[in-house]
This record gives C-alpha cells, sequence and structure tokens, in this order.
C-alpha cells in the first residue's frame, strides 16, 4: 500500500480516496508493467477507474463549493473557475502521493527522497567514510600525524519542470476526460524524468572518479577488482551491480565451457529476464529502460553500455529532493480560438550524487 505524504493529507482528509488512488495505481502498473505490487484483485481496473473518478468528482465538487441544488447544469457547472481551480488541484494531490513511492520502487536502494517546502534548500551532511590509518611509532614519540574527523555540507536547489497539455472544451463538457488517467499519465512522465536524471547524474560523474573506481571494458578480473575495492572502501559491505538489461546481458563467465555449464535453472532465468540475477556472487539489478520522450525516432535515454557498482549499507549515494506541491496553471477554456483548453502543471525537483561513500562505474564498451 502505497503510504499517504502528511502534505497531501493536509491538503484533504479524505483517505478513502487517497486508498483508493493508491490501489488503482499498484494495480495500473502491475497490468501494463508487470510490476509486482499489492492491490485489490476483487474488482477489475476498469471497475475501479469508474469509481475512482466519481470519488475525484465528489472531491472537486466540495472544494469548489458545487452547490447541491442549482439551475445550472453540472456541465456548465464545470467551465467555472473555482471548478477548474479544485479540479486540477485534487489531481495535483493525487500526483504528489505517488511520485515518491513510485521512484523509490527503482531507486530506492541507493537514494534518499526527501520534500522539502517553497523556498527552502536541501542540506546534507557528508561524513568522512575513511578510517584512520595506523602509524608505526617508536618508543620515544607522544604522537603520530594527526587525522581529524572532517563532516561537510552540500546543498540542493530544487528547478521547476513543467508539463503544459491541452484538452478539448467539448470533451471535457461531455465528461468524456478521465481525470484519473491524466493523473496517472503525468505521475508516470514525472517519474520518468526524474529515471533520466538519476541515471545522467550517475553517468556524468565517471570522468570525476579516480582512476581505481573507473573502468573500460568488461573483464573478470576488472570486474571482481572493481567490486572488492567497493566493498573494501565502503567498510566491508554488500555491492550491487546497476544497468539496463542489455549492459547486465553482457557478465558472463569468459570462458566458453563455463557458459556452457552455467545448468539448466541459470540458462533458463538467463532467457527468462535476459541477464544473469547473480555474478560472481555479486547481484545484478536491472534499471528499467526509459524513452527519450523529446527524441525524433523513440531513442532509449539510458545508455546500454554502463554498470554502476554500488555499495549497500554506506550513505544514499543520490538524493532526490521536491520542493513543495504540485501547481497547476489553467487556462480560460475559451482562451484559444479553437475551443482548447491548456493547462501546465509545473513540479519542482533536483537530483544530485551528495554521499561519502565509494562507487565505481565500468563502461563495457
Amino acid at each position: 500500500m502505497i503510504r499517504i505524504p502528511d502534505n497531501v493529507l493536509k491538503f484533504s482528509d479524505n483517505e478513502d480516496l487517497f486508498k483508493a488512488w493508491g490501489d488503482y495505481f499498484n494495480h495500473y502498473r502491475a497490468v501494463n508493467f508487470g510490476i509486482n505490487k499489492d492491490y485489490d484483485k476483487n474488482r477489475s481496473l476498469d471497475e475501479k477507474a469508474e469509481k475512482l473518478n466519481r470519488a475525484i468528482q465528489a472531491e472537486i465538487n466540495k472544494f469548489a463549493g458545487t452547490p447541491s441544488e442549482t439551475v445550472i447544469s453540472e456541465r456548465i457547472w464545470q467551465t467555472s473557475p473555482q471548478y477548474r481551480w479544485a479540479a486540477f488541484a485534487v489531481v495535483n494531490a493525487l500526483v504528489d502521493m505517488v511520485i515518491p513511492d513510485v521512484v523509490a520502487d527503482t531507486y530506492g536502494r541507493f537514494s534518499e527522497i526527501r520534500n522539502i517546502g517553497y523556498g527552502d534548500s536541501a542540506v546534507f551532511d557528508i561524513k568522512s567514510s575513511d578510517l584512520f590509518y595506523v602509524t608505526k611509532n617508536g618508543n620515544n614519540r607522544r604522537h603520530v600525524t594527526a587525522q581529524r574527523q572532517f563532516t561537510g555540507q552540500t546543498s540542493l536547489i530544487p528547478q521547476n519542470n513543467s508539463i503544459t497539455v491541452q484538452f478539448d472544451v467539448y470533451r471535457i463538457l461531455c465528461g468524456k476526460e478521465n481525470l484519473a488517467e491524466y493523473a496517472m499519465k503525468v505521475a508516470l512522465s514525472i517519474e520518468s524524468e526524474i529515471a533520466k536524471d538519476v541515471y545522467v547524474a550517475l553517468s556524468s560523474s565517471f570522468d570525476n572518479l579516480t582512476g581505481n573506481f573507473k573502468k573500460a571494458g568488461f573483464t573478470l578480473d576488472a570486474f571482481l577488482k572493481l567490486r572488492n575495492r567497493v566493498s573494501a572502501a565502503n567498510g566491508g559491505s554488500r555491492v550491487y551491480v546497476y544497468g539496463t538489461d542489455i549492459a547486465l546481458s553482457g557478465i558472463l563467465p569468459e570462458n566458453e565451457y563455463l557458459q556452457m555449464g552455467l545448468g539448466v535453472g541459470l540458462a533458463e532465468t538467463y532467457n527468462s529476464i535476459g541477464y544473469l540475477p547473480v555474478f560472481m556472487n555479486t547481484s545484478l539489478i536491472a534499471f528499467p529502460q526509459k524513452i527519450d520522450w523529446t527524441s525524433s525516432d523513440y531513442e532509449f535515454a539510458l545508455a546500454d553500455n554502463e554498470l554502476f557498482f554500488i555499495a549497500s549499507n554506506s550513505q544514499s549515494l543520490v538524493k532526490i529532493v521536491f520542493e513543495g506541491e504540485t501547481i497547476s496553471i489553467v487556462d480560460s477554456q475559451y482562451a484559444n480560438a479553437n475551443l482548447t483548453q491548456d493547462v501546465t502543471l509545473h513540479k519542482k525537483w533536483v537530483v544530485g550524487i551528495v554521499t561519502n561513500s565509494k562507487y565505481g562505474i565500468m563502461k563495457i564498451a
């Protein structure tokens, strides 16, 4: 079950609506993307969508102050400024509820997600992960070289990100616009963009790594040395290797006889998911590939030639910071000559690498 954030509950105490939305969101992703999430299996997705839209409509009417008895029809009332504000205020609350959860599903192992208020910046303390070095000392010396525990600070300031959507006024008046579907698409669009931001932050840090923590080309020796170095530099913690499924598919024993000797079980697993889930006692975890929606021909957003070696129990490698709530700016329904209505959604976030932990990157091609 998706947790309902405090800022969402402050907007509305209608927990039934938010629980229904969370269940629909999990069900939708399970059906359409094969994601393993808990949801109520007693109702179909279409039934939940219909029920959810009714609940959303009731919440909008509450905030818009829609009178229960009036000579004005419901469709005409929906063209009022109060209704337009309430509609997208409710949708924004639904989006804000699921975004942290869906981002954590993919990147929760090595990221920290923080929500801050408008005008704030997120400040992170960075403590040294190095151990004290021990000096061989003589009998007549009081001290050796002094070492201090250093703590630094880094701040991240979120940047505004926007989505503009155009609605057909006639479809709105006919009641054909599905707000639950709109909220779902907005949430998944934001998640996809954050996924690209996380990957860019990781990939672009390659040049900043020291020589022992970046490797070009996959060999068994290079793989094991990089894994062991990341583990040792982080107090012996377990290391996971991340990449797209295509990147992970190339991690195989170098010897053809060893490849043939993987066994029926591992061979079936490799054919089933496209890569070995464990290689040399190291768990391999796939990043879901994303599309660069700004490209002209559906280019991939994540590179298929990079592996990231990340320790499990060190300070979170990636920080994802959200500022404030989502805001929608809604034009008048009659502003455009073709009777379309523009809605721009504004969401502020920033992604950055802020950590004391050591990690490694291997470019495999």
